[in-house]
């Protein structure tokens, strides 16, 4: 629980490397950041932080599938989460600082594509 308070702590500004066995590098990157997501996600209580989670799932598991050509389901598995995971704190300070980079692109995103007040007020 205590792991799980920190990665949503991380999160939390978004509204929204390696394991310990993996610390040589042999989890994708994105794939570790796509499971982070996915067991923060499964425990966040908060609606719109589970949203925002869901957005980031979706982020990490689009990079990896496209980058390795795998389908995630064949990556993460409930037999498998521990390991693509790894130490969850290594995870929090590998897929936090890149979870808000994304959110904070986002956000300016969406921001842009919203109509000045005067316009939409004068539909």
């Amino acid at each position: 629980m205590k792991r799980t308070a920190l990665a949503l702590g991380l999160i939390a500004s978004v509204a929204l490397s390696a394991p310990a066995a993996q610390a040589q590098g042999t989890t994708d990157p994105d794939l570790r950041c796509a499971a982070w997501a996915m067991l923060a996600g499964a425990q966040e209580q908060d609606e719109g932080k589970k949203n925002a989670l869901g957005f980031m799932m979706a982020y990490f598991i689009g990079r990896y599938e496209e980058s390795s050509g795998n389908k995630i389901q064949t990556q993460i598995t409930p037999q498998t989460m521990e390991a693509v995971l790894g130490n969850v704190e290594e995870a929090n300070a590998a897929c936090g600082p890149r979870a808000n980079d994304f959110g904070q692109r986002l956000q300016q995103t969406l921001k842009g594509m919203q109509a000045p007040a005067s316009q939409a007020e004068g539909r």
